[in-house]
């Protein structure tokens, strides 16, 4: 979004001299810019490790530039089979067809505050608050009771934890980030869904797509730790 500049409007006001005009500009407003972020963690149900997977997408404004994004998190299908028990023969009793691919599923909406935020270093408090869907989940199959799994369970999840970015080049950085979920209201759900998340992580900057584009384009001499440069003469 472009920023807006606010002048003094020279049809409106007498004639002044160059010093007095530059006092009548006022402050650059932070701009709003586009966020996208791909989030994958690494947590925990059931005691169990599963990997859960995300995308976020909406607003960062202001100095430090936080965040407002709304994202899509669910579970893999392999971190699922993680949580069955395959005791004895129930290898051989399962139907795999008789489970979905994707046993929880939510939507999250996420305020990003950032404690720091400069050319380098990124501290921030994600805060989440979500809603989505899950399924009751076989943890024993030795059980002669079969689930229903024909009915969806509703569960709001509550997220909040630290994150951490260091820019090492334009190009490059590396994060990492830690919290805690726990699901402040759901229905019929037998299973804790309560668990801490974490995640370390390789960042890709834009600035590498628009370099190797001006590159490609302009033979510019191109860096990760550097802005473009004209080609040698």
């Amino acid at each position: 979004m472009v920023a807006v500049l606010l002048v003094a409007c020279s049809l409106c006001l007498p004639p002044t001299d160059s010093s007095a005009t530059a006092d009548t500009l006022q402050p650059r407003r932070p701009r709003i810019r586009p966020a996208f972020n791909v989030d994958f963690r690494d947590s925990f149900l059931e005691k169990q490790h599963v990997n859960v997977w995300g995308v976020n997408a909406g607003i960062e404004y202001g100095k430090k530039r936080h965040q407002i994004t709304l994202g899509y998190y669910w579970i893999s299908y392999a971190s699922y089979l993680s949580l069955i028990d395959w005791r004895r023969n129930a290898a051989r009793r399962i139907n795999l067809a008789y489970y979905t691919r994707t046993d929880m599923w939510f939507i999250s909406m996420m305020y990003w505050f950032n404690i720091t935020k400069n050319q380098q270093w990124t501290v921030s408090i994600p805060i989440e608050l979500g809603g989505g869907v899950a399924y009751a989940l076989p943890l024993d199959l030795t059980k002669e009771t079969p689930i229903d799994r024909t009915k969806r369970d509703f569960l709001v999840p509550l997220q909040a934890g630290v994150y951490g970015q260091w820019k090492a080049t334009r190009w490059f950085g590396l994060s990492a980030q830690i919290g805690y979920r726990v699901s402040v209201f759901q229905t019929a759900i037998n299973q804790n869904f309560n668990g801490s998340y974490y995640s370390l992580g390789l960042n890709i900057y834009p600035a590498i797509a628009t370099d190797i584009w001006r590159w490609i384009r302009k033979k510019e001499r191109i860096s990760p730790f550097h802005p473009p440069l004209p080609p040698k003469s």
